[in-house]
């Protein structure tokens, strides 16, 4: 059938009359498929009050605004509204649309999240389908009721007035039809205790520098139970402000920015931020920061010691000097010089943040020599100013001679040269031997330190001891104990050092031979190219990232990397000292494998390395989020909000309810995926030293921290991850530990695959279990790996699947309360499986049982999983609401999960 509807509305001009009144429309009943035309006309232009959807066409002409559903659904019912486009003209109309279904009596969202504050009368948004079912078969029902004063609208649904913290909890709307009773999907009622408290408020950055010209910017954030207000006390008189505002699962934030396009000397003062209820005014919370301008860049070093240091051959020392600049990007450099001669001496030390625009460098020298003797220059400069600072080391030394007279007399002659002196204090010591003494040890000492000689001297004769030939043998006897002792405790350190765990990487790259077999090729034979090499004097250490057993992974800022005088934030891996010949050996190996992959979007990229001269270092991109194990489980709260959010805004114009899933924009990616717009990836960039704006961009904060998760990003994680491991089976490249913890998450959500195991205490790693005199990931490792040692490209989409499982479920720990025992691996080789995780659409929950096959060569190869999961991304991208595709589903899903289950099912597993 085809229904037209047509809404006629009277206008009143604006200038001296009434404001004009749109005449409300009624209501019609459709049955589903029917085609549904809604026409709205005015005196001014008009237009449907509605979100956009794919299902409904609008046509828009001067005056007459038509809505047509082609195929109404039980969805469809609510109530439609038209407004004036011209905001000064006010009114509304409106008709409500039932599409009454024998299958549904009631339209609700899955997921249905409704916030209000106690005391306030809320709307629970259950919309019945059929109005001819009487209300008094219509109930509301929870265990949070208790005497709340309730109504019921056919075009609302179930309002609770004045609404108490005990109303806090679970709904669900029940209709009674022919004896059969239709329950809605359950909603979640959130009551918001009110405010006692002013709300929490922070700012960014503190006490900031800008030159004069520059650009200013501070952040402040207020954070409450209620929708906080922020307001400015700033010496600044040309300024903008922009305001935006966040609602998450129990709290809203609000974030106010302060911008200045170029400050001037005024601008320099106190600035304040002040955070409030609206309906609690009198509660404020203030937090202040200053900004100073100044007319030029500096650099000022400031030693904590003397600038002259006096030491032994042998001693050690450490040389600090303060750093104070803005701004704040520097190069620097440590210059050694000794009779002439200059070497730079970076390598020895470290550059690391020290406050705000402050850092401390630190230069080690460590059982100092003699050729280390000398002046010591620390150089710093940034794109305004310079400075340098220099040291003297000076060696104090002791020198010694003797002579031997006729008369079996030393004499010890001790020469002490004194610092800051012209002349040399002798001491003699005289010492009268006998003939017996073949051996003399003189030493000397003052308040510098001590040294020693030892001087033969001529037997004149040899004579035989009885005594001494008795005791030759028990002695011999002692001697060859001990020496069987020490074999023996040598011997067992020499197993336990076997026994410990060798860094080693994971990644092998193979020769792919006859049928499935393949070579593994040595990493230590290919090739490495020096354009790879970039000065370590241009290396400016940060915060530590990581740290392991072997070595650690650090900030670091690279000055000059790509373009000169650039400046870019990068990951930096290197070996402990004590690291062994083979340690270094496989840190070598992964620079070559990197060398060799290339680059790609979800792989951490090589950016550079120091070879020579020092320490192997590991230059790769700086992914800003950290790993992806950790930033889901810091999601998770948000994410059970965001995937219980899909309820869209209902015709009630106190707005009493909300839809809590995000809006979406998708531009077209490198990779081929739609990923957000206003969060889409940026490539990482240079930013120069030289630009006054490059500062301003260097200290803004990224917002991707601050948004939560949605069934989006965790398909586009999905399928990111995929087209990696693609990148790496084409490459002929197998990862061997594909896990959560080795997928970083960088600036626009953009997940990248890396080899984290350098930086990891693997002995400590309850991940990790010991397997032979291994340590390995075994609940993610392949049947094949775990009892054959096969590691294939199929043993990594296995992996894979556990990784899926780690993302769906937000970060969870695969296989649940299951020690790695005799009886986990007896499950792994029967084909027991872990269940579908709570966030999983079962599409994905096939895959990754796909990915679980036993047989390796049924799993999927990675470019039919990316394939897959797209395909999944463009349907969730055509629906309505982001949840699960059919609300039956839905419902039984949670109908099961109340359910009672084996015990296998209970921990999160299934026989396959």
């Amino acid at each position: 059938m085809f229904y037209d509807i047509f809404i006629m509305n009277e206008f009143l001009p604006l200038a001296g009359m009434a404001t004009p009144v749109i005449k409300e429309g009624g209501e019609i009943i459709v049955s589903p498929g029917d085609r549904v035309t809604l026409t709205c006309s005015g005196n001014q232009t008009v237009k449907w009050d509605i979100r956009k959807s794919t299902k409904w066409i609008v046509k828009q002409s001067e005056t007459i605004s038509v809505l047509e559903i082609k195929s109404a659904t039980y969805k469809e019912t609510k109530s439609y509204k038209c407004v004036y486009n011209d905001t000064r003209y006010s009114g509304m109309a409106s008709v409500h649309l039932y599409v009454k279904d024998t299958s549904y009596s009631w339209s609700t969202f899955s997921g249905t999240v409704v916030k209000m504050e106690e005391g306030k009368d809320v709307v629970l948004p259950c919309l019945i389908t059929d109005p001819s079912i009487p209300r008094a078969n219509i109930q509301l029902e929870s265990s949070s009721l208790n005497s709340a004063n309730i109504s019921f609208d056919y075009h609302k649904g179930f309002t609770i007035h004045g609404v108490q913290m005990e109303n806090d909890g679970m709904y669900i709307c029940k209709a009674t039809v022919n004896g059969h009773v239709r329950k809605s999907l359950e909603m979640r009622l959130f009551v918001i205790e009110v405010p006692r408290l002013p709300p929490n408020v922070t700012m960014e950055p503190q006490n900031d520098i800008r030159i004069k010209g520059e650009a200013f910017k501070i952040t402040c954030k207020a954070t409450g139970k209620v929708l906080p207000v922020l307001r400015w006390e700033t010496p600044a008189t040309d300024y903008t402000v922009t305001n935006t505002t966040r609602l998450t699962l129990m709290d809203w934030t609000t974030t106010s920015t302060l911008y200045i396009h170029k400050v001037n000397f005024t601008d320099s003062g106190n600035y304040t931020c002040i955070g409030y209820y609206p309906s609690y005014a009198s509660q404020l919370k203030r937090i202040s920061t200053s900004l100073h301008v100044i007319e030029e860049g500096y650099v000022r070093l400031t030693t904590l010691g003397n600038n002259r240091i006096t030491l032994r051959a042998g001693e050690s020392t450490n040389i600090t000097i303060l750093i104070d600049a803005y701004p704040s990007q520097l190069s620097w450099a440590w210059i050694h010089e000794n009779h002439g001669n200059q070497s730079n001496v970076s390598s020895q030390a470290v550059v690391k943040p020290d406050g705000h625009y402050r850092n401390v460098t630190i230069l080690q020298l460590n059982r100092i020599l003699e050729y280390e003797e000398g002046s010591y220059t620390f150089t710093a400069q940034n794109a305004r100013a310079n400075a340098s600072l220099a040291f003297k080391i000076v060696l104090n030394r002791m020198q010694f001679w003797s002579k031997k007279s006729l008369t079996k007399i030393i004499i010890c002659h001790e020469n002490i040269k004194q610092p800051m002196t012209n002349y040399n204090i002798i001491v003699e010591s005289h010492l009268t031997v006998t003939q017996n003494i073949t051996s003399i040890v003189c030493k000397a000492f003052n308040s510098v330190g001590e040294d020693s000689r030892e001087m033969e001297l001529p037997r004149t004769f040899e004579t035989s001891r009885p005594d001494q030939e008795k005791l030759f043998t028990p002695i011999v006897i002692s001697s060859l104990i001990l020496a069987g002792i020490f074999i023996v405790l040598s011997a067992f350190l020499y197993y336990k050092y076997q026994q410990k765990p060798k860094y080693e990487i994971r990644w092998q790259i193979i020769q792919p031979a006859e049928g499935n077999n393949y070579t593994c090729i040595d990493p230590t034979q290919l090739p490495y190219n020096d354009k790879w090499e970039f000065p370590r004097t241009n290396l400016q250490f940060g915060k530590t990232l990581g740290a392991g057993a072997f070595g650690k992974v650090m900030e670091a800022t690279a000055v000059g990397l790509g373009n000169e005088d650039s400046a870019v934030t990068v990951a930096v891996k290197m070996l402990k000292p004590s690291a062994h010949t083979d340690e270094v050996e496989a840190l070598m190996s992964e620079l070559k494998i990197l060398s060799h992959l290339g680059n790609h979007k979800n792989i951490v990229n090589l950016l550079g390395a120091c070879t020579h001269g020092g320490p192997i270092l590991v230059i790769t991109e700086y992914c800003h989020y950290g790993d992806l194990l950790n930033f889901l489980r810091k999601k998770a709260q948000i994410m059970n909000e965001m995937f219980s959010a899909s309820l869209e805004e209902q015709s009630s114009t106190s707005s009493d309810y909300k839809n809590m899933t995000i809006e979406h924009k998708y531009i077209k990616s490198d990779s081929g995926f739609l990923s957000k717009g206003t969060d889409s990836y940026v490539e990482m960039k240079p930013v120069s030293s030289l630009s006054s704006q490059g500062d301003s961009l260097i200290d803004e904060k990224d917002t991707d921290d601050m948004l939560p998760l949605d069934l989006y990003d965790l398909l586009s994680f999905s399928f990111q991850v995929s087209q990696g491991m693609s990148f790496l089976s084409a490459k002929n490249c197998i990862h061997r530990d594909v896990a959560a913890r080795n997928v970083l998450v960088s600036h626009g959500r953009v997940v990248k695959i890396c080899d984290f195991g350098l930086a990891r205490d693997i002995e400590n790693d309850s991940n990790y279990v010991v397997k032979g005199n291994a340590r390995l990931p075994v609940k993610w490792m392949a049947p094949e790996s775990i009892f054959d040692c096969v590691y294939t490209v199929q043993s990594d989409v296995w992996s894979y699947g556990i990784l899926l499982w780690e993302m769906f479920s937000l970060g969870r720990s695969p296989y649940p309360g299951i020690m790695v025992n005799r009886k986990f691996y007896k499950m792994i080789k029967e084909g027991y499986k872990m269940d579908c995780p709570d966030y999983a659409p079962l599409e994905i929950y096939r895959i990754m049982k796909t990915c679980w096959d036993l047989e390796p060569t049924q799993r999927p190869t990675f470019n039919q999983i990316s394939t897959l999961i797209s395909k999944q991304i463009n349907i969730l991208n055509n629906q309505d609401y982001a949840n699960i595709s059919e609300d039956q589903q839905v419902q039984e899903c949670m109908e099961n999960k109340r359910e009672s289950q084996p015990h296998f099912k209970g921990n999160n597993y299934q026989f396959c």
